[in-house]
């Protein structure tokens, strides 16, 4: 019986300790991401957007943004912001035709620095608008 008792012990103890790492593994994934862009990644759009609109899937500190054009940044509005939210807009004046890249940067809620960038381009030729409204981001 003894025997038995210590089994069921032991065993219990490795339950706890697998879950326990499956939790902690979880939220050491679970950072930031942004979750909508427009214009979208890839968007092709005829006409240059007045602003860059930026949703996370939580409450960040925007702490970085660049509007690169090829060879040169971009004029934007941003400035780093001290209380954490989910979504920005962020005026782009002076826009042109041309491909563009966003690199972002944002401190989520559990401290972590997260950066990434995507791209689109202004094409006043393109057959087609293809920005969506907020496409998701594949990250």
């Amino acid at each position: 019986m003894k025997h038995s008792q210590s089994s069921l012990r032991s065993a219990s103890r490795v339950i706890a300790c697998a879950v326990f790492t499956l939790l902690v593994s979880t939220t050491a994934f679970a950072h930031t991401a942004l979750k909508e862009a427009a214009p979208a990644d890839g968007a092709i759009i005829r006409e240059a957007p007045g602003h860059i609109n930026l949703s996370f899937n939580g409450p960040v500190k925007l702490v970085k943004l660049e509007l690169m054009g090829v060879g040169h940044e971009m004029p934007t509005n941003f400035e780093s912001n001290s209380e954490p939210k989910a979504t920005f807009m962020i005026e782009t004046p002076g826009m042109h035709p041309g491909a563009f890249t966003v690199n972002w940067a944002v401190i989520g809620a559990d401290g972590h620095t997260v950066a990434d960038s995507y791209s689109f381009t202004v094409d006043p030729s393109a057959a087609e608008d293809h920005s969506g409204e907020a496409a998701s981001h594949g990250h």
